[in-house]
């Protein structure tokens, strides 16, 4: 396992939603060229081992919110998904102090507010802002790791989940039809206060989703943050 966390000025924080389908090859291929010595990272979360779409990217840390048994409706394959493709996965994994049954280089708390510094606690663990999603727990794990541009992809709140791949594409969520309507205030209400200290940090946070309903952060292009010149 690694040893010490990666860290990166740019993170790209990879969520579950459909859009992650909709990025064009060109936007993962350009993003590999960022990654490693230029200083970007790329967070995956949840179960983004097994989406489709991503079955060739090089992650630099995942990072889940709840244990592992949560990630689907039978807890049997949250228990599959752990020990084939979780546990095996040799980048940094951080998850919740509150629930450590998922193996993790990195047990962080939760704690009202964006956290806008790493504090630690008796156990040594830094706090990350308590969320209703594991992107904002990724966005302010990667803050604290110095990344000042925050940029979100698959954070939809509408239609579905990214496809998976076989056997996992079998399975259910659990969670079909919850974002079929706007997106909860209380939601958008954190989305907004995550934006709000990354701001008064002197960062920005971005949504590349393509069709994301979330209103609280703005949507930007991905060709627009990571030109072409960049990957050079």
């Amino acid at each position: 396992m690694p040893g010490t966390a990666p860290t990166g000025r740019r993170a790209v924080i990879v969520g579950n939603g459909p859009s992650v389908d909709a990025m064009p090859p060109a936007f993962w291929s350009r993003l590999a060229g960022m990654q490693g010595d230029r200083g970007c990272l790329l967070i995956g979360t949840n179960r983004v081992l097994c989406l489709k779409s991503l079955r060739d990217v090089r992650w630099d840390v995942l990072v889940i919110r709840d244990g592992y048994r949560d990630l689907w409706l039978d807890p049997e394959w949250g228990t599959r998904y752990h020990e084939e493709l979780w546990k095996p996965h040799p980048v940094w994994k951080v998850g919740p102090a509150n629930e450590r049954v998922t193996h993790c280089d990195e047990f962080v708390r939760f704690e009202p507010g964006w956290q806008g510094q790493r504090v630690l606690d008796h156990n040594k663990e830094a706090a990350v802002m308590q969320n209703p999603s594991v992107v904002l727990m990724a966005a302010n794990w990667a803050w604290l790791q110095g990344a000042r541009e925050l940029l979100l992809v698959g954070v939809d709140y509408h239609g579905g989940h990214a496809r998976m791949r076989p056997p996992y594409a079998a399975a259910e969520t659990g969670w079909a039809g919850q974002y079929d309507g706007c997106v909860p205030e209380r939601i958008e209400s954190y989305f907004r206060a995550a934006r709000e200290g990354v701001k008064a940090g002197g960062g920005r946070m971005l949504n590349l989703s393509t069709a994301s309903r979330l209103k609280a952060l703005g949507r930007c292009r991905w060709d627009k943050v990571f030109p072409a010149c960049e990957s050079r």
